[in-house]
């Protein structure tokens, strides 16, 4: 019945499979270790970009040029700004004057227009820092140098303006313009006939001395104020302002000496 032989009893082989099972274990677990440290890598480089795209700004400020920008402080002043009203300012200054037992440096505002040698004749030994200026016609100037040749730069500067000016008036179509350019010349012309440096320009002498030397200017007639400063040192560049005869009512008023 079997013609190839009975096969009922043959045994079969039987295979053992546990090093193909350990074979394929082994290979997933190698792969998921390749894919943790791609990803790490990949965690890695992307943080690493971030930061450092971060920090660029920065490494390029540091590195890049500072520029310093300097503010420059304005000189320090004294005397009355404009504006002030100066009947009580001229009240609290004379008081100060009175309280004084040192050195100081004062602005000796006078009661008339005077020249370099009246002003002189007026303060005696007591050494001049400046004179206070203000030829007709012009704004208040401090001189430090020689009167002389500051006259000679002033003459030449409104002698330019005055010609400038000149030149500007044909083309001015508009009457408030011109009538305005008009006064200027007439005020500039008035201003250079007493640009001399013997004319009566000089409305103020800044002075340093003693207590007692500045005392007995504030008390003569032609002596309207001894304005003291704290100090008998102040800073070289400082800017000192007095006051004018027309200046009445408030410091600053008329802006020009009239002409």
């Amino acid at each position: 019945m079997y013609p190839y032989g009975d096969t009922r009893t043959d045994t079969l082989p039987v295979y053992d499979d546990g090093d193909d099972r350990a074979a394929r274990r082994t290979v997933r677990l190698l792969a998921v270790a390749v894919f943790v440290a791609v990803l790490a890598v990949t965690v890695f480089v992307s943080l690493w970009a971030l930061a450092d795209s971060d920090s660029a700004p920065d490494r390029a400020v540091a590195s890049g040029p500072v520029e310093t920008v300097t503010t420059l402080a304005p000189p320090p002043e004294f005397g009355p700004p404009p504006g002030t009203d100066l009947a009580p300012y001229v009240t609290s200054r004379k008081a100060a004057l009175a309280a004084v037992r040192d050195e100081r440096v004062a602005v000796v505002s006078l009661a008339k227009y005077s020249t370099q040698a009246q002003v002189k004749t007026l303060v005696g030994t007591t050494p001049i820092v400046s004179l206070l200026v203000a030829p007709p016609g012009t704004a208040p100037a401090v001189v430090t140098g020689d009167l002389a040749e500051w006259v000679k730069g002033q003459t030449a500067a409104n002698t330019a303006e005055r010609d400038e000016i000149k030149k500007l008036i044909p083309t001015v179509t508009d009457p408030a313009f011109k009538t305005f350019y008009n006064q200027e010349v007439a005020r500039l012309d008035k201003s250079l006939k007493n640009f001399a440096p013997t004319s009566t320009m000089v409305f103020g002498v800044v002075v340093r001395g003693p207590a007692a030397a500045l005392q007995a200017l504030g008390a003569k007639a032609e002596v309207r104020l001894v304005d003291v400063a704290d100090t008998a040192a102040p800073p070289p560049q400082t800017v000192y302002r007095g006051l004018r005869p027309e200046e009445v009512t408030k410091a600053g008023e008329p802006a020009m000496r009239p002409a």
